[in-house]
């Protein structure tokens, strides 16, 4: 992810919580367009697994809608912690990859899980 560097800097090391704050909603739009296209490859992936019937999902749309908000839930949670922590340079990038590293673990579980178990069941599609 060393892509995300260049947006990911920090100028002052000495900055209030007005300015976190400032930094992390900015980046915010970036986070999300990373998270819904991954978001969309996994379940691309998924939907390649299983056998739907017409007019069948693979996932509710509620869930997704709920994943969202959670994600950023977790994602304020990072400009909270940058506040309350000792104000550096490095804090909030690494901070910003470890969250966007632990979100996109979750993105991507359910389409391994679904190889997984395509795999297992010799390159059938689950029913």
């Amino acid at each position: 992810m060393n892509l995300l560097n260049p947006l990911l800097t920090v100028k002052y090391e000495d900055r209030n919580a007005l300015q976190i704050i400032g930094w992390w909603e900015l980046r915010r739009p970036l986070y999300n367009v990373i998270v819904l296209v991954c978001g969309f490859i996994s379940m691309s992936i998924m939907s390649l697994m299983v056998k739907l019937e017409p007019w069948e999902d693979i996932v509710e749309p509620i869930v997704v809608l709920g994943f969202a908000f959670l994600c950023n839930l977790g994602y304020t949670l990072g400009w909270i912690s940058e506040i309350m922590n000792v104000k550096t340079k490095t804090f909030g990038p690494k901070l910003f990859k470890i969250g966007l590293y632990f979100t996109l673990f979750w993105v991507f579980l359910p389409a391994l899980l679904h190889i997984i178990l395509w795999i297992s069941r010799g390159f059938e599609r689950l029913q």
